[in-house]
């Protein structure tokens, strides 16, 4: 009996030891967003540039996603984009069941704007998207325009805003201050519709618009029927501080080319040093995201979804489409070294930056 008790101990052990290895292994294999619903935050409103693209994005990317979630999208605007960025930074729980798609908020990091109340440099970015703007001005501009270079001729002008902070109304300002524009800087236009239509309206002279606006509305519209010019395009700075054009517009010139082109020699000096490091920003204009402590598990499986979305031939198509540019998706561990980055710029820099934040 005491033999037969022993075996019998024995064979349980086994058997207790195969079925929590059974469980264990079920449970490794099993991907973490089997079964959940991922909810996607987009921090501004619907029907913009950051919402279509959002939406566009998430219509793929569930089919990449290892158990394939449904997808959620949720608008969360206000502050320029801060209020989304606050709830999941401060709100949402960190789960991996809640994500970001946002217009970056680093113009708002290096100002140490109060609407911004998270470290960005503490988040777990998944991907980001590359964009520049435009920036274009009409012909019939006093006293007459026919290229780039002759922005510097024309009398005051006005050149339509968003608002103080927005990263691409500082961005502009510094750039036609570095050229000698003689400008008037008219913000509040609440939307790029309603900023291009007041340059279509004369009441307004010079705007900037991301590549896919421009591509879709300016220049059919308005370059090709000889209302404006295109006069530069944002440069893309590297970590290391080294500024390039962006191969996404070959057509028009950069703004350091056409500064080189001006003025005969690169530029220099803190509003150009200030220039590059927001030129930082055009490689992460669009950013998807996780909330701080957010588990492992999830944020592999993202950056796996999103490395072989840019792969999916349907993806791409549509993309080209309704964008009118290629989907420019780098990785999420580069945004992590730039957000450290920009959280690390030169004390002249983000002054220089807050300066052009509070005044006209």
């Amino acid at each position: 009996m005491k033999r037969i008790g022993l075996h019998l101990g024995c064979l349980l052990a086994v058997l207790g030891f195969m079925v929590n290895f059974s469980r264990s292994g079920l449970a490794a294999d099993t991907p973490f967003y089997k079964g959940k619903t991922l909810t996607v935050i987009i921090n501004y409103a619907a029907g913009g540039p950051t919402d279509i693209e959002g939406r566009l994005v998430m219509r793929h990317l569930a089919r990449h996603i290892p158990g394939q979630p449904t997808i959620v999208v949720s608008n969360m605007a206000g502050a320029g984009g801060a209020v989304g960025n606050n709830y999941l930074g401060e709100v949402a729980k960190p789960d991996g069941l809640t994500m970001g798609y946002f217009t970056h908020q680093f113009l708002n990091s290096l100002t140490s704007n109060p609407s911004l109340r998270v470290d960005l440099s503490k988040f777990a970015y998944l991907a980001s998207v590359e964009g520049v703007s435009v920036g274009y001005i009409r012909r019939d501009t006093p006293p007459g325009l026919n290229t780039a270079k002759d922005i510097v001729k024309a009398q005051r002008f006005r050149a339509a805003g968003l608002s103080l902070t927005s990263a691409k109304d500082v961005r502009f300002r510094i750039q036609l201050d570095l050229l000698g524009a003689t400008y008037q800087y008219v913000t509040g236009y609440n939307s790029n519709s309603d900023a291009r239509l007041a340059v279509e309206r004369n009441e307004a002279q010079f705007f900037t618009e991301g590549t896919p606006g421009y591509r879709s509305q300016v220049e059919p519209r308005l370059v090709k029927s000889g209302v404006v010019i295109p006069v530069f395009a944002d440069d893309l700075t590297s970590v290391d501080g080294q500024s390039q054009p962006s191969s996404e517009v070959t057509d028009i010139p950069s703004f350091s080319q056409l500064y080189q082109q001006i003025f005969g020699k690169p530029g220099s000096g803190v509003l150009w040093e200030t220039l590059k490091v927001i030129g930082m920003t055009h490689g992460v204009q669009r950013l998807a995201t996780l909330p701080p402590g957010s588990p492992p598990a999830a944020v592999a499986a993202l950056r796996q979804a999103f490395a072989s979305l840019v792969k999916d031939a349907e993806f791409i198509q549509e993309y080209k489409k309704v964008t009118r540019s290629e989907p420019k998706f780098n990785p999420g561990s580069d945004v992590d070294i730039l957000a450290k980055k920009l959280v690390q710029a030169p004390p002249e820099t983000k002054e220089t930056i807050r300066k052009y934040t509070q005044t006209n």
